[in-house]
């Protein structure tokens, strides 16, 4: 191979790579969504209103499917240094992921709703200090990468493009 052969082959890798890292990181966030909404989304599921207490750290149990509907994805951008993103549009989703919150009323002085717990009134919760983390979304990239599907996703999706 000449020197400007290879400076041609080169530049042709290049070309093909720049079409493969957006590729690769796109089947990522593909993999960790669907991962969070099918598997670690529904470990726990129980039937909607019915009260469910998880545990600190626990993920969330299932009821109503909109954290698991919530997840979305954002396509990286072309060249060999992409991101791409996952994440969760539902309005609980912050809170569960990464706790701390405290919920009070925005109308009157209590909330109140009822499940099959009962009737419930409360001014504030949790009713002393911070609302213990859910997370959904870290534990199943922790997952993902341990047990090696993350990489088998971006190598699946970056074998075409491979020089």
């Amino acid at each position: 191979m000449t020197f400007d052969e290879y400076i041609a082959w080169l530049e042709s890798a290049i070309a093909r790579m720049e079409l493969g890292a957006p590729a690769m990181a796109d089947a990522m966030a593909e993999y960790l969504s669907d991962r969070v909404a099918n598997d670690m989304l529904r470990r726990t599921v129980h039937s909607e209103g019915a009260y469910y207490k998880a545990r600190p750290g626990a993920p969330p149990a299932t009821a109503s499917g909109r954290l698991a509907k919530g997840m979305f994805t954002t396509p990286a951008s072309s060249g060999l240094r992409v991101t791409a993103w996952v994440g969760n549009s539902a309005r609980h989703a912050k809170i569960l992921e990464y706790g701390g919150c405290v919920l009070t009323p925005t109308s009157g002085k209590v909330m109140h709703w009822r499940d099959s717990g009962g009737s419930w009134y409360h001014a504030r919760l949790p009713a002393s200090g911070d609302y213990p983390a859910h997370p959904f979304l870290e534990p199943a990239v922790r997952e993902a990468i341990a047990d090696g599907s993350l990489q088998r996703a971006a190598i699946d999706a970056f074998r075409p493009y491979d020089p």
